[in-house]
Parts: C-alpha cells; structure tokens; sequence
C-alpha cells in the first residue's frame, strides 16, 4: 500500500518549481532587453561595442534583483510580462533586430524600412488570409 492517504495533496516539488520561476526570470529580462534593442536599431541608434554592453548591464542588473526576489522587481518583471505579450506580432521581429543591433548589424533607413515593410506585408497576410483562423468565433 502507498504511504500517503487519500486526503493528502502532492506538493511541487520545489527544485522544479524554482528551475520555472528562473526560466521566466531570463527569458522575460532577455525579451524585454532584445525588444528595446531592437527599437534603438529600428531607429538607426549606433553604438560601439562597450557601450552596447554598458546599455546591457541594467538589464542584466534587474534580472539578478528578480531572481534574488525583490518585491518591487518582481512587480515590474509581471507589469512586463502583459506589455511584452501586448506587443503580439511585433515582439518577435523587434526581439530579432534587438540582436542585430547587439551584434553591431546596422542597416541604412532604407533597408530598415524595407524590413518594416515586409514585417508588416506578411502579418497582413497572415491576418486577413483565407486560411487564417477567424477571429471572434467566425465573425469576420
């Protein structure tokens, strides 16, 4: 017969548990960094080496708080969590340009524009194509 008894409820266990919590603690810091980035490098901001990795260090300064368990830290890292899932479709394509512009990959306006474009082209199409799911329960 088990040990345990019908009343008794499993606990999680906590290695695991605390393994998902850092998991969040690091992808939600390194999205929410690669995005900023990738806005300084939709906007044509150029910086050298040492200063993209000066601009890295606040980020990487609050992931350490995070996962050390500061309250006020946890809080913006939820309040971030929402933003960053409001972005939808942009998160991705900003995240991707946020490590170009870590990697020091500038591209003239005119090719940014043109990766806009093409962003913007295709969640278009995904959106409004025939085969895309309808939104809102069918309606169209």
């Amino acid at each position: 017969m088990s040990s345990t008894t019908a009343t008794e409820t499993p606990t999680a266990n906590p290695a695991k548990t605390s393994l998902i919590r850092l998991q969040a603690v690091v992808t939600t810091w390194a999205i929410t960094g690669l995005v900023l980035f990738g806005a300084a490098w939709a906007l044509g901001l150029q910086a050298t080496w040492w200063q993209r990795i000066l601009l890295a260090l606040p980020i990487a300064g609050l992931g350490c708080l995070d996962s050390r368990g500061f309250a006020a830290v946890i809080e913006i890292r939820a309040r971030l969590t929402r933003a960053l899932a409001d972005l939808d479709w942009v998160q991705n394509p900003l995240a991707v340009a946020g490590g170009a512009w870590l990697l020091g990959l500038m591209a003239p306006v005119g090719q940014r524009l043109a990766v806009a474009a093409v962003i913007a082209l295709v969640a278009a199409l995904y959106r409004y194509a025939p085969h895309a799911a309808a939104p809102d329960g069918g309606a169209r």
